[in-house]
């Protein structure tokens, strides 16, 4: 192989090495997912129950924003060999923000928890909480997630929907059986 196509080789050898040790056997650097695949059936129906610190708790038939991404930084490097290419390495972390719909009212002690926060009154604005995907009917988790230092951005009631947003500082997957419904187990 000549040595001006070295280069590009070894670049891009170091980008798939760097990207495995990010992921660690298959899981989202940042996330722990207890190494168990999610499998939602599209003709299943599911409840979304979030469950919060101070003991609210409300059911949602939709649920988005379970996840994160990093933003992607890019450098134009010029090898020795004078090889222009361009490398990317992973930015800033961002945590999505949680979005949860239901027909009808929810909890009168979501609008008390959306109030603290129009308050500025973090002490109960802020809280940790869950949310365990249910099927329709059946009490035996599918999946769960616990997300930290979370306050609702935005409950809405428009027509027949409710729309809570959630913003928080860090979401994990955890084993749906882990600690039985418990509260959020300590940051890593």
């Amino acid at each position: 192989m000549k040595r001006k196509y070295s280069w590009p080789l070894i670049a891009i050898c170091g980008v798939v090495l760097v990207s495995l040790a990010l992921t660690d056997s298959g899981e989202l650097w940042g996330q722990r997912t207890g190494g168990q695949a999610l499998v939602l059936a599209s003709g299943d129906s599911y409840i979304f129950r979030l469950q919060l610190q101070q003991g609210i708790e409300q059911d949602y038939t939709d649920c988005t924003g379970l996840g994160s991404s990093n933003a992607i930084d890019e450098a134009t490097r010029i090898t020795n060999a004078g090889i222009v290419f361009t490398e990317k390495t992973p930015g800033t972390l961002e945590w999505h923000n949680i979005t949860l719909t239901r027909d009808g009212p929810g909890n009168a002690g979501l609008w008390q928890w959306r109030r603290a926060m129009q308050e500025l009154n973090s002490a109960m604005a802020i809280q940790d909480g869950t949310i365990t995907v249910l099927t329709a009917g059946s009490a035996e988790p599918v999946a769960q997630w616990a997300f930290h230092d979370g306050w609702a951005a935005r409950l809405t009631f428009n027509g027949s929907r409710e729309e809570l947003v959630i913003v928080h500082e860090g979401l994990e997957r955890i084993d749906a059986g882990e600690g039985g419904g418990m509260f959020p187990p300590p940051r890593r």
